[in-house]
């Protein structure tokens, strides 16, 4: 049964994510804070919650006005939340020391956890449908969260992004969790093979590139492991995708990738102006739409 929040907006009448209250939360001795966007309509009483993580130098609002999930959340009856990291780095586990000094001193992983208790209590969410999306940085971070606190999440979805090469290293997820991973093989920033960013565009872009990446196949092997999955069934998406699908002995086993022939460090379906230097964004299918259809159906415990 789908109920109405109390002097919300109509999701006809909807306004950018600016305009969704900015929640403010102290967390490891820093002021951080987060936008919370609960639409008039939810699911049910206590309706699923997307944590959605910004890529790196990429702000909340502007993310949101790419990917349209706010939008979305409006139509599907969820809780949106919209984290924001220090200087737009999360700490993913790949800024080590020097000059990453001060984004590896940050506890990012903490202060999600912190938001996810928080918006669950704030907007009555579901703590059994907790579901991270990002991109880019943003997808690494969330990638770091289904290394250390699978446990908390109902699934996972990364589009340009797979997992730090250095977290990798020590990943043990304590619980199969559901992943959707979209990636383009013509990707600069977050190369599909994994290491580091590679071109003259990515690294005048990020000046100073980050540590390694796993590759798309190496991620997929991992959590195919992790969750006792099998596959991949394979199918085809349009002219310039494949869908790899693996399904275990239960569904939080799920995991599917998308292969984007020659895209760029871009998210499928991009709305408005894409900056060039990110390469070809791929109208086969559109991201928003796929994540959600991937991760609804799951529920932790």
């Amino acid at each position: 049964m789908r109920r109405r929040r109390p002097g919300a907006r109509r999701s006809t009448d909807r306004a950018p994510a600016a305009a969704d209250p900015r929640i403010p939360l102290r967390h490891d001795g820093r002021d951080r804070a987060y936008l919370l966007h609960v639409p008039e309509h939810v699911a049910d009483d206590h309706p699923p919650l997307v944590l959605q993580l910004h890529g790196r130098g990429v702000d909340p609002v502007t993310f949101d006005r790419w990917t349209g999930f706010s939008a979305l959340a409006d139509e599907a009856g969820f809780v949106l939340a919209m984290p924001q990291a220090v200087g737009e780095i999360w700490n993913d586990g790949r800024y080590h020391g020097g000059r990453w000094r001060s984004v590896e001193e940050v506890d990012d992983v903490g202060y999600l956890l912190a938001v996810v208790t928080d918006a669950c209590e704030r907007a009555s969410a579901d703590p059994g449908r907790v579901y991270v999306v990002g991109m880019s940085n943003g997808a690494v971070m969330a990638g770091r969260l289904a290394c250390e606190h699978a446990d908390r999440l109902a699934g996972v979805a990364q589009v340009a992004g797979t997992a730090a090469a250095d977290i990798v290293a020590t990943c043990h997820p304590a619980a199969p969790v559901p992943l959707l991973s979209i990636h383009g093989t013509g990707d600069r920033f977050a190369r599909y093979e994994g290491g580091r960013a590679r071109g003259l565009r990515a690294k005048f872009y990020l000046r100073h590139p980050a540590g390694p990446l796993l590759g798309v196949d190496a991620w997929a092997e991992l959590l195919a492991r992790a969750n006792g999955a099998t596959g991949p069934i394979v199918e085809q998406i349009g002219l310039d995708a494949t869908l790899r699908r693996w399904a275990g002995a239960t569904p939080m086993s799920d995991l599917a990738f998308y292969r984007v022939e020659a895209g760029g460090h871009t998210w499928p379906g991009m709305r408005g102006w894409v900056p060039p230097f990110l390469g070809p964004v791929t109208r086969s299918f559109d991201a928003t739409r796929v994540a959600w259809d991937f991760l609804s159906p799951h529920r932790r415990g």
